[in-house]
């Protein structure tokens, strides 16, 4: 097969990358080579530095590229995961984030629509943020779906979901495909949007597509200096800094997460299987406290940093979230094969062995403009 990948030098997509490159494919990769993401030498970048070989690289941003209009005509799918990615990030950068995310999107289904292609399927990487809270259950009322907690709660140390009807405590369920999409974030929005426009024009031109709601995603070459980046990264990389971790909320909040490894197989299954027009989400289905990530970290790496869990909390955020992964399992076969234990072990090793600059001045500048832009509550701005 001939695949496109957007973001193909990024996070998710190196990996993919890599893994149809070894299975004897032909890629091309449109990329940017984002600062947030590839640092300030971009090509030589990890992630960067892993691809060079595996496809045929353009330096692009997907909104201004001149080489899509060609490269449909060449491949056989499209796997679309250029983006913008941080939540926090999204509630003040937020045309950012709409034109990379929605505009980005729009650009490649017009030049589909527009132009002679061979492309069979297209892609999408969403996200379980497209759910917000997602689904939970009340004593009362069944099953529900929660919407967005109450600053004046939080502010008391109130970090629960309250049931929408009762306003009593819920307890979070498995969210599956089919439950509300309620996001609660401008990136949650964002990556909704991409889900409808790619639902919307490639139904209309009778092209199949697969849309992947992804949990939190780790794994090594995650990028140690984005602030944006996912909370183990940058957790283990403060605790090696010797740098104290600031747990929001009260450490509760918890996540679903899944090795960048399982992401990039689900892929593979979907590229080899015979399913189309259909939404999977991908994770481990099981739910892990911030507090838990926190401790096995502080286990596995010897530092005089602390934790402190301080009762701060970001608009945008969710409490909890994971997913039910019946469907994907059921369809593609897909079973995750990394415990998070063992990727969690592997992850500090490399981030040992890994040449970046220090991530807490950035961690800090990203607090400090969330507090400017009051989504940042602490407790001397609350």
């Amino acid at each position: 097969m001939k695949i496109l990948i957007t973001g193909g030098a990024g996070f998710i997509g190196s990996y993919l990358t890599n893994l149809l490159y070894n299975e004897g494919h032909q890629v091309f990769v449109i990329d940017n080579l984002s600062k947030q993401v590839h640092g300030k030498e971009k090509t030589k970048s990890f992630l960067y530095q892993t691809i060079i070989d595996k496809a045929d690289f353009f330096e692009e941003d997907i909104l201004t590229s001149k080489s899509l209009n060609s490269l449909i005509g060449k491949v056989d799918c499209i796997v679309h995961l250029a983006a913008e990615t941080g939540t926090g990030q999204s509630m003040y950068d937020i045309s950012n984030y709409v034109r990379t995310n929605s505009l980005g999107t729009s650009k490649i289904l017009e030049s589909l629509v527009k132009n002679k292609n061979t492309v069979k399927k297209f892609i999408l990487a969403s996200s379980r943020a497209v759910y917000g809270e997602g689904k939970y259950s009340c004593l009362e009322h069944g099953i529900v779906y929660p919407v967005a907690r109450r600053i004046e709660d939080m502010r008391k140390g109130d970090f629960e979901c309250k049931c929408p009807i009762c306003n009593n405590e819920v307890t979070a369920l498995a969210t599956d495909e089919d439950s509300i999409i309620f996001p609660q974030s401008i990136y949650g929005i964002t990556k909704f949007n991409q889900e409808q426009l790619v639902k919307s024009v490639c139904n209309s031109i009778n092209l199949p597509y697969s849309i992947f709601r992804f949990q939190n995603v780790y794994g090594n070459g995650q990028s140690l200096n984005n602030p944006y980046t996912g909370i183990l990264a940058i957790f283990c990389k403060l605790l090696l800094e010797n740098k104290e971790i600031n747990v929001f909320e009260d450490g509760l909040e918890s996540r679903d997460f899944i090795h960048v490894t399982d992401i990039t197989k689900a892929i593979y299954l979907d590229l080899k299987s015979h399913q189309n027009f259909q939404t999977y989400n991908v994770g481990s289905g099981k739910r892990t406290t911030v507090i838990e990530i926190v401790h096995m970290l502080e286990e596995r790496i010897i530092s005089t940093a602390k934790h402190r869990i301080s009762g701060a909390f970001r608009l945008g955020d969710i409490r909890h979230n994971y997913a039910d992964v019946t469907n994907i399992s059921k369809l593609l076969g897909f079973t995750p094969s990394i415990k998070l234990d063992d990727g969690i072990f592997s992850f500090i090793d490399w981030t040992r062995l890994s040449e970046s600059d220090p991530v807490s001045n950035n961690y800090k500048k990203s607090v400090a403009e969330m507090e400017k832009f009051k989504l940042y509550y602490n407790k001397t701005n609350s």
